[in-house]
């Protein structure tokens, strides 16, 4: 019972000018409009001090203007959930709805990224509470990126402390990958590898795929593996010229098994 009545008294006040901090403030891109990647060139007196900067002389003649790009902050939107966890999700929806309105294009854009924000279709399965993003089926919270969750039970907001970056997911993907390439080949040099097929270890010689020009992998021509080469081989432009089945002395003198 303290955490609401903590959240509810340290909780941030929704900005009325949010919309104005997000999105209608001025657009990056209009000082270099015009101008090609390059330096600029500095004018100076009989003393060398400087005048002014000019563009640069490469700058094209009659080069049509480029347009702003969009520019919005989202930080503001961050910090103002952050400041609500532990707060009915209903009605910190509400305050923010209240100042991001549907019937503009961009504040509409500012409300669909909540969606990234916070999980807001959750349910219990199997005791633990699952989201299903806007992106994508059903998954725990802690395949989700969200930082945010809307408790299904209590209809609170609450900190995702289960959340996995996007750096943790790739170390723990390539860590797998790794792990699982381990278990069925080993490299021998830049043109050899040793590979396990259904039970028994084959010396693959490799050699780059040629551009344009018919070759045959024997390790797909022997049925042996239907992987793509990339992910058979390790790596990509290469394929299996060459092959042989190692015998068990050579197994055991290799440490294969």
């Amino acid at each position: 019972m303290l955490a609401p009545v903590l959240a509810r008294a340290y909780a941030r006040a929704m900005r009325k000018d949010m919309a104005k901090v997000i999105v209608e403030r001025p657009r990056s891109g209009r000082s270099a409009a015009g101008k090609k990647p390059g330096r600029t060139r500095a004018l100076t007196d009989d003393d060398g001090d400087p005048v002014r900067a000019v563009k640069s002389t490469r700058e094209p003649r009659g080069r049509e203007q480029k347009t702003k790009r969009l520019n919005e902050t989202l930080n503001p939107l961050k910090r103002y959930l952050a400041s609500n966890v532990g707060r009915p999700w209903d009605k910190v929806y509400s305050e923010i709805s209240a100042h991001l309105k549907p019937s503009s294009t961009v504040q509409q854009h500012v409300r669909d990224h909540l969606q990234d924000f916070v999980a807001i279709k959750t349910r219990m399965k199997g005791g633990v509470v699952v989201a299903t993003p806007r992106f994508g089926g059903e998954r725990p919270l802690s395949e989700d990126y969200s930082l945010y969750y809307v408790h299904p039970r209590t209809g609170l907001l609450r900190k995702n402390d289960k959340r996995a970056n996007w750096n943790e997911r790739y170390r723990k993907a390539r860590a797998a990958a790794e792990a699982e390439l381990a278990l069925r080949m080993r490299v021998v040099d830049a043109k050899t590898q040793l590979h396990l097929f259904d039970g028994a270890w084959w010396e693959v010689k490799l050699a780059k795929t040629p551009p344009q020009q018919a070759y045959e992998d024997v390790v797909h021509r022997a049925r042996l593996s239907a992987m793509a080469p990339e992910k058979l081989y390790g790596r990509d432009g290469v394929y299996a010229r060459d092959k042989r089945q190692l015998s068990k002395a050579e197994i055991k003198q290799l440490k294969l098994r």
